[in-house]
């Protein structure tokens, strides 16, 4: 069971692919800056099959997972960043983090105490200035890992890794 742990960690990859960027990210994520995060749901599916809206539509479960991942992705950033600090509705930042959520995804994870949800994501981040120059664009292919016994909060977790992951780009 051990030598399968390290195996899934070791071949575990980082959903994070960056296609252009006008910085050296390591140095950039360092920069003593407020951001304001932005997450963009409006075409985001499910399943790559239905809307996330149409999905999630049950006991106000869209407006929660919306505001949740919003909250852990800045929370986990926060966590891991040296420089740069994330907030949601900051009208004078320095820049943007855009988030455009294009599938979401979930599974039953059996492995471990019970089973549980485990939350998967697909989009894009981009990064601008102030004056709306793009700095860095970010793939996001399959970010995941975020498990809870409940459904709707295990995206939150996974949005919480994934903050802590760009906070990291180099």
């Amino acid at each position: 069971m051990f030598v399968m742990m390290i195996s899934v960690a070791t071949f575990a990859g980082n959903p994070l692919k960056v296609i252009s960027s006008n910085v050296e990210l390591k140095t950039f994520m360092k920069e003593q800056a407020s951001a304001n995060l932005v997450i963009d749901w409006k075409n985001a599916q499910y399943d790559n099959r239905k809307s996330a809206a149409a999905e999630f539509n049950e006991d106000d479960d869209y407006a929660f997972i919306q505001k949740d991942c919003a909250e852990k992705f800045i929370e986990g950033f926060n966590a891991k960043s040296k420089g740069i600090k994330l907030e949601q509705g900051k009208k004078d930042a320095d820049y943007k983090f855009a988030i455009t959520i294009t599938n979401l995804d979930t599974f039953i994870n059996v492995m471990g105490w019970g089973p549980r949800t485990e939350a998967k994501m697909w989009g894009n981040l981009k990064i601008t200035d102030a004056k709306g120059s793009v700095v860095a664009e970010i793939e996001i292919d399959e970010a995941e890992d975020g498990t809870d016994y409940i459904r709707r909060e295990a995206f939150g977790k996974t949005f919480l890794l994934l903050g802590q992951k760009v906070a990291k780009l180099k």
